[in-house]
């Protein structure tokens, strides 16, 4: 339809910030088209499930969906994301790894708060948690799932800005395929504002640029494990905060070692449950572990001639080895066995990987960093 009778938008990617802004326009005669990258929709809120056969399924980017919410638009959106179906509650069992090895706690059973949690509720912070159903990203899907949207995944899209029509133009990254014309675009990631966006250096973004010229991206560092069978060596826990300090700038070591962040028992959440007994966890670092594996990769390469492919995959070699040893040592400390000392079940997958822009770092008002992501 020509501009006079409809606008038409594209949104460069279908994260949750993206599909959301998809779905705000209020006209019916808007028109969008989401272009993704990726297999399916979801971004930071993707699920990762292995092409082995074995589909184990891994909540990689965010864990989960925190309640109270801290505005009253996310929790109206939180109670209709329930109401539809693709939100559910996680009523796991959630520690904090250093109280769990108090003596109250395991006098308590781990249990002693009486709501299914484990002393101290993950950081003595009470609230109720929710995941995608039945995976995370089925928020974006349902977001996406709308007469007036169609949603082309496995394609990376770049634009031109028109100055005479003002209108964009899309292709495909590589082969130049033509996309579509647009009246406006859709950009949700500050990363869109950057000079690694080459397509839109020339593009009329100051007013975004510059809203988001003091936003930071923090690293952190994923593992993917499967083991054969459930009960990691007694280990009765599905979720396990290690360290919260995620944007520490000093190593911070612990009982558990300094790269452990958090720990999640993915086969607890609702809709990941396995018949076959199997058992998949997704086990986070804090930000500095993965600043200083990345940068430890940095220097083992220098003098190589490495390409991007060869660097990522090194990056997630030694993201999977860093994490699982750490991971696997907690473990042991966290069982429930006599002597900590139960036999570890077979690994059936593991796999590493690396969220360059994991969380946003915000300025306060007064210009200074947060303490907090």
């Amino acid at each position: 339809a020509s501009a006079a009778a409809s606008a038409a938008a594209s949104a460069a990617a279908s994260a949750a910030s993206a599909a959301s802004a998809a779905t705000s326009p209020s006209s019916p005669d808007v028109r969008i088209s989401v272009f993704e990258s990726g297999f399916g929709p979801g971004g930071r809120t993707s699920t990762r499930i292995t092409r082995d056969g074995n589909a184990f399924a891994f909540d990689h980017g965010a864990r989960y969906i925190s309640s109270p919410a801290k505005t009253d638009e996310f929790r109206e959106a939180l109670q209709g994301w329930e109401e539809e179906g693709c939100v559910k509650e996680w009523t796991g069992r959630f520690v904090d790894a250093e109280e769990a090895l108090s003596e109250a706690v395991a006098e308590a059973g781990g249990d002693a708060d009486g709501d299914g949690s484990a002393i101290p509720n993950e950081g003595g912070k009470k609230k109720r948690r929710y995941v995608g159903y039945p995976r995370m990203n089925s928020i974006c899907a349902s977001l996406l799932d709308h007469d007036d949207i169609e949603f082309i995944p496995r394609t990376r899209a770049c634009a031109a800005f028109d100055e005479t029509t003002r209108r964009w133009t899309l292709t495909s990254h590589g082969g130049r395929a033509p996309l579509g014309e647009f009246d406006y675009l859709i950009g949700s990631d500050r990363l869109s504002a950057t000079d690694g966006r080459a397509d839109l250096r020339d593009a009329p973004l100051d007013e975004f640029a510059g809203a988001v010229s003091e936003i930071e991206s923090v690293p952190i560092l994923v593992l993917m494990v499967a083991f054969e069978s459930p009960g990691l060596i007694g280990v009765s826990f599905d979720g396990i905060l290690f360290n919260d300090k995620e944007s520490a700038t000093e190593s911070t070591e612990s009982e558990f070692g300094s790269s452990l962040g958090w720990a999640a028992r993915d086969t607890s959440k609702p809709g990941r449950e396995r018949e076959d007994g199997r058992e998949c966890w997704v086990v986070q670092s804090t930000p500095e572990a993965a600043r200083r594996m990345l940068k430890s990769v940095e220097e083992e390469l220098l003098g190589e001639e490495a390409t991007f492919e060869s660097k990522r995959e090194r990056v997630r070699e030694r993201a999977k080895e860093l994490l699982l040893e750490e991971f696997l040592n907690a473990a042991r400390k966290l069982s429930s066995t006599a002597d900590g000392g139960g036999e570890i079940p077979k690994i059936v997958s593991a796999t590493g990987h690396r969220w360059s822009a994991a969380f946003p770092r915000v300025p306060q008002t007064d210009g200074t960093k947060p303490p907090g992501r």
